[in-house]
């Protein structure tokens, strides 16, 4: 039996874990009450054939626990970081607390719109990428303007309350997460190279534009230049706001987990295209799905993250 004090002791890990097997409990009252069928369903294009049970993707759902247990055991070690130091991810603050529930949420709202494949399960699927794409954006800004960790939640959350809103009435997600990746870039590329804006602006752009002409392939470097105006815009203007703050002083070993996390991702990314309904990759029937392997790299990438950012030295 659990006691009060390893309760205590864990209660971030217990918390979140009650969250999230509350949401499977209402995950299996919905289903019940809805006569055991989902319904308004709509294929998710990721190639799994559906099935009529209460999870229409077995794999394509189940795998997304992946992201779940990298979130839940990100507490569980919450236990030995310090308290009471300058708050970040290698402390037990609200910097980590919030990134573990930003994996456990892009968990749950994946499994949501591959187990259901309803209109609300898909967006609960964009909201959870949202939450932890922008975790990095907002953390370096804490970071750099010592941002209290109430300052930090609020900003975080208030941001993400209302792209969570845009996000069920407009198909932004695509704009919303190339937006996220390009300032998150413009942020790392400012600890080195906060002297050298055009570098800050052009690698990001650079490599949204490779990774938007792949994940696109009938498009073209125009479509991106027209469809993406306004994000390139975004990252030009916060690299030449960053290099006009006050110098950053905060230095963080990118080798061997950023690069890890990175090549992850860019394999990932690789793995999603193909495996899309009609694909290479694809194979409707089998149990071997390129999009579950997409949510387990996902999954590695945001490990590897979450021990990058525990490398970081504030020399402020």
């Amino acid at each position: 039996m659990i006691d009060n004090k390893q309760f205590q002791e864990r209660k971030e890990f217990f918390s979140v874990l009650a969250g999230v097997i509350a949401f499977f409990v209402i995950f299996i009252l919905i289903y019940a009450l809805n006569g055991w069928v989902w319904t308004d369903t709509t294929d998710s294009g990721f190639c799994e054939a559906t099935r009529e049970s209460w999870i229409r993707e077995p794999v394509n759902t189940l795998s997304n626990l992946a992201f779940v247990f990298v979130g839940l055991y990100i507490l569980w070690l919450a236990k030995d970081d310090p308290i009471g130091e300058s708050p970040s991810l290698s402390t037990r603050s609200w910097f980590l607390i919030m990134y573990a529930i930003s994996c456990v949420a892009v968990g749950v709202g994946s499994f949501a719109w591959h187990g259901f494949n309803t209109s609300w399960g898909n967006w609960l699927d964009v909201t959870g990428m949202m939450m932890y794409i922008t975790i990095p954006v907002f953390y370096n800004f804490a970071k750099f303007f010592k941002w209290t960790e109430r300052d930090f939640c609020t900003y975080y959350l208030g941001t993400n309350a209302l792209l969570s809103i845009l996000l069920w009435q407009y198909s932004l997600l695509q704009f919303l997460w190339g937006l996220s990746i390009g300032i998150w870039l413009v942020q790392e590329l400012s600890l080195k190279y906060q002297k050298q804006p055009f570098v800050m602006f052009i690698v990001p752009t650079l490599i949204l534009l490779v990774l938007f002409l792949y994940t696109s392939p009938n498009k073209s470097v125009l479509d991106f230049i027209t469809e993406e105006f306004e994000a390139v815009v975004l990252w030009a203007f916060f690299a030449f706001f960053l290099h006009n703050i006050e110098e950053i002083k905060i230095e963080r070993t990118h080798y061997p987990y950023f690069w890890a996390g990175f090549a992850s991702y860019i394999i990932a990314t690789i793995i999603w295209e193909p495996s899309r309904t009609g694909g290479p990759l694809c194979s409707p029937d089998s149990p071997f799905q390129g999009h579950a392997a997409w949510h387990f790299l996902g999954a590695i990438a945001m490990w590897c993250f979450y021990n990058y950012f525990r490398t970081e030295k504030d020399n402020y």
